[in-house]
């Protein structure tokens, strides 16, 4: 049966247990509700630290080898060069791999040069940051049918914090309508709060969060299934990744990835009553997707 280590931080035990009318199960071995159709792979990472046991799992998965070549794609970043030279810093030089910083968002970079690298890339990353910033980049620049079809032919694409939060369809923004203050979840969880926005689409059946467990962003995630009652969530927490796999998900990295089925809601009292089946999965642990 899954269940909590003793390193899981006992305050956010406490802020689950909180949600008196939410039933939390875990220990779920069957497959859970999710339907990938790519040849890709999508290494989803939820902020932090990018630590060298995950990014030596990102070459794992991603097949890199000398004289590989990482396309970058930093424009979520307020300063996108910064956001490619750190990352860069993360890539071992014994590695032999050669990262192309593709920053749209230059208004001296050639544009079809750059689409034109991103069309043959093979592996992608998509740095942190805003991801409105980065989604108006792709909208303007009409990016996200090379990223689509790129990633049904094999590409990785590997995104962290707003780089994950870009991977579905529906995306976080992470602004509220009832609270303009940006905060790093939400107080309460509350049908209709959340503001939303398009992402990549490449995961359409579920919402992503990042940075979860760190900044509690349960309210936030919960929030935004009681908006879209149909879709599963997918909470991600720092230096942790969720790899999805044409028919699994892998979790590497240090923490927990949270899945939350898709809610039991009773329409007679919606939104005051709801059921959500929720299931931590730790490091080294698989689940199915099933179509």
């Amino acid at each position: 049966m899954k269940w909590l280590t003793t390193d899981f931080n006992v305050k956010y035990m406490r802020l689950i247990l909180a949600f008196a009318l939410i039933t939390i199960l875990t220990g779920c071995e069957e497959s859970q509700p999710v339907s990938i159709s790519s040849k890709g792979k999508l290494f989803i990472i939820g902020g932090g630290d990018r630590t060298p046991e995950l990014m030596n799992n990102f070459k794992r998965i991603a097949h890199l080898e000398n004289g590989s070549v990482i396309a970058v794609l930093p424009m979520a970043g307020e300063e996108p060069d910064s956001s490619f030279y750190y990352f860069q810093k993360d890539i071992p030089q014994q590695w032999g791999v050669k990262c192309v910083n593709l920053n749209f968002a230059d208004p001296k970079s050639d544009i079809e040069n750059l689409k034109s690298t991103l069309r043959q890339s093979k592996t992608i990353f998509i740095c942190g940051g805003d991801q409105l910033r980065f989604m108006e980049v792709i909208t303007r620049f009409n990016l996200q049918p090379i990223l689509t079809e790129i990633y049904m032919n094999g590409a990785t694409i590997a995104g962290t914090s707003a780089g994950a939060a870009v991977m579905s369809e529906k995306m976080i923004t992470g602004n509220q309508n009832t609270d303009t203050a940006y905060s790093a979840t939400y107080a309460v969880v509350q049908k209709d709060n959340g503001i939303y926005s398009q992402g990549l689409g490449f995961i359409k059946e579920g919402i992503i969060d990042q940075h979860f467990i760190v900044r509690s962003r349960y309210n936030r995630l919960l929030s935004a299934q009681l908006d879209f009652p149909l879709l599963w969530g997918l909470g991600i927490d720092e230096s942790t990744a969720a790899v999805f796999y044409q028919d699994s998900v892998e979790v590497v990295g240090q923490s927990y990835v949270i899945y939350f089925a898709p809610l039991k809601i009773d329409s007679s009292a919606m939104p005051s009553h709801f059921q959500s089946t929720t299931t931590f999965y730790r490091p080294g642990e698989k689940f199915r997707l099933t179509p």
